[in-house]
């Protein structure tokens, strides 16, 4: 059944011209050194800054799932040469934290990082009154397939307040939202910009954080060890990710 579908499947794409890049768009990925204030260190950080993270390029997957779950997917697991900085020198909780994070809390990894149904904020975004595209949308954001040095377990690192199974990230503190902003720029071409949203911002209060409340990007880690996967600390980690179609 499996091998009639896949035949079905190849006869419509031929019918109708379809392709992978009818399904996926492809796209460039550059993580920002600092936040907007131009002063704020990020967490996650480029290994080469000003050099983005192309699809195709160096063993690099990045794109847009569009005819589907409409996930942002980055992909350096697949690389020799390229990969992420993540630093964990700022803790929010040390509950079980690795023994890593007192070593060498910045770590170099490959993750497969999935921005849970960005696409939406460029489907769901309508001009203003002057033409203007200026949109957000409210996801979630995970990073799997995190290796540290000496250590045999696997990492996945969660901007996710709202795990739809449970997954042992959001405690003591829950975690941060992910808002993903998209516009066009002044040639008319499409930009999407990701941050992490303070955790203080919820549903709840429409995404908005009273002024007298501490403003966090909170991340919760997680371990996976054999068929045990546990807690592994909370940590600040604010980021700035910009996407551009290819």
């Amino acid at each position: 059944m499996k091998k009639l579908t896949t035949i079905i499947f190849a006869a419509l794409a031929i019918c109708f011209g379809l392709t992978t890049e009818t399904f996926a768009q492809y796209v460039t990925a550059e993580f920002m050194t600092y936040g907007a204030d131009g002063t704020t260190l990020n967490k996650v950080r480029m290994d080469q800054p000003g050099v983005p993270y192309s699809n195709g390029v160096d063993g690099v997957s990045a794109q847009f799932f569009t005819g589907g779950s409409r996930d942002l997917v980055i992909r350096l697991d697949g690389s020799r040469t390229r990969t992420a900085v993540f630093d964990f020198t700022e803790v929010s909780s040390y509950i079980n934290a690795p023994a890593w994070i007192y070593s060498n809390p910045l770590q170099s990894f490959k993750p497969q990082m999935n921005v849970l149904q960005a696409y939406y904020a460029k489907e769901n975004c309508q001009p203003d009154l002057n033409g203007v595209y200026n949109c957000n949308f409210i996801t979630r954001t995970n990073a799997g397939y995190l290796y540290a040095g000496g250590d045999r377990a696997t990492y996945a690192l969660l901007w996710n307040p709202e795990t739809t199974n449970p997954r042992p990230v959001n405690s003591p503190e829950k975690t941060s939202f992910v808002k993903v902003n998209y516009q066009k720029d002044s040639l008319g071409r499409d930009v999407f910009t990701i941050t992490p949203l303070p955790n203080c911002a919820t549903r709840e209060n429409n995404f908005t954080c009273a002024a007298d409340i501490p403003q966090r990007v909170i991340a919760g880690l997680e371990k996976t060890s054999g068929r045990t996967v546990s807690s592994a600390g909370q940590y600040v980690m604010p980021f700035t990710l910009v996407v551009r179609p290819k």
